[in-house]
């Protein structure tokens, strides 16, 4: 499946970014304002003079839908840098450390659960480090003060931890409800509308068959319709065997599509007399008897400037050719 497919089960990382970069365009500014005029630390300053540019140019950037994923990383290694640096530099009462609790939050909710673990890590130990050798060393302090801001970094990093694993099994729970056939397991007709726009935008030749199983009512009134939904199923399985592609879809019924990329006409009709025959070979079992199924094909090539539901419909017009000329056959 393509990602970009998914259902948002919470904000998207876009538009996290965005607001975030706008977020941080602020604070930088304001900090950079109090380290220059104030406290003197001019490389500090210069860091955080950096990091509201950078967020201000982010902001405005996603504004004009111009988001790249580099945005993000960048954002993020500028605003761990000054976190650290400022952990490094600043007095430790200044509390600038504190905001090193916020990182995982974002790590998580920006690049997801393995690269949320390795940025949150590397992020706990370098600020613990900073603590232990900032801190007063008598009455063990520095251990005392490493332990109790482990423990609450730890908190923190298992709660965005929990939460973005629970985010990507509700996200492929709505995935499968919203893209897969919930009888078959393949993709349904909304997923195909949904790649047709993305496919048509990689490639230029495409075509489209449309199978439908000959009399399939009779089946269901021979052997009832749990027998139907095993030969559908059982169809299904077949085609995934046959064909060397994940574009088959379950257009509803009994009807079932296919889309081929990349391929001159002959070369489609061929695999689609491929499909016809070894569905015709096929043995599909009853708790009675063997059931014999045929199929017809009709195939549709994309035109230009063609939409999703004329090609559709010209792949339809075929398949009516098909079963109006016998049944069992491809017609192009």
């Amino acid at each position: 499946m393509n990602a970009q497919r998914y259902p948002q089960t919470s904000v998207s990382p876009e538009t996290l970014h965005k607001w975030l970069s706008a977020l941080l365009c602020v604070l930088n500014s304001v900090y950079f304002l109090l380290n220059m005029l104030l406290v003197q630390k001019l490389g500090l300053g210069g860091i955080q003079l950096i990091s509201a540019f950078f967020g201000g140019y982010c902001f405005f950037a996603s504004l004009k839908g111009q988001y790249q994923p580099w945005h993000s990383y960048t954002l993020m290694t500028i605003l761990s840098v000054n976190i650290l640096a400022s952990a490094s530099i600043m007095e430790l009462v200044a509390g600038a450390i504190f905001w090193s609790l916020a990182l995982p939050i974002w790590y998580y909710s920006l690049f997801g659960l393995k690269k949320g673990i390795c940025f949150s890590a590397v992020v706990m130990v370098s600020t613990a480090t900073i603590l232990f050798l900032r801190t007063d060393t008598s009455l063990f302090m520095p251990y005392r003060t490493v332990f109790n801001f482990t423990l609450a970094y730890l908190s923190i990093w298992l709660v965005c931890h929990l939460y973005e694993v629970q985010r990507q099994k509700t996200s492929a729970f709505l995935h499968s409800l919203a893209l897969e056939d919930a009888l078959t397991g393949i993709h349904n007709r909304h997923a195909l509308k949904t790649d047709f726009s993305a496919i048509r935008k990689k490639f230029t030749r495409i075509h489209m068959l449309i199978i439908d199983i000959d009399h399939f009512k009779r089946i269901n009134d021979t052997f009832g319709h749990d027998i139907g939904d095993a030969v559908l199923i059982n169809l299904a399985n077949v085609l995934k065997q046959s064909l060397n592609t994940s574009d088959i879809y379950r257009l509803g019924g009994e009807e079932f599509v296919v889309l081929f990329k990349e391929m001159e006409d002959i070369q489609a009709k061929e695999w689609a007399e491929k499909i016809r025959q070894a569905i015709e070979q096929e043995i599909f079992h009853s708790h009675k008897e063997e059931i014999k199924l045929t199929v017809s094909i009709g195939i549709s090539a994309l035109q230009p400037q063609q939409e999703f539901t004329d090609f559709l419909r010209a792949a339809d017009e075929k398949l009516y050719q098909a079963k109006h000329e016998g049944r069992n056959k491809v017609c192009f």
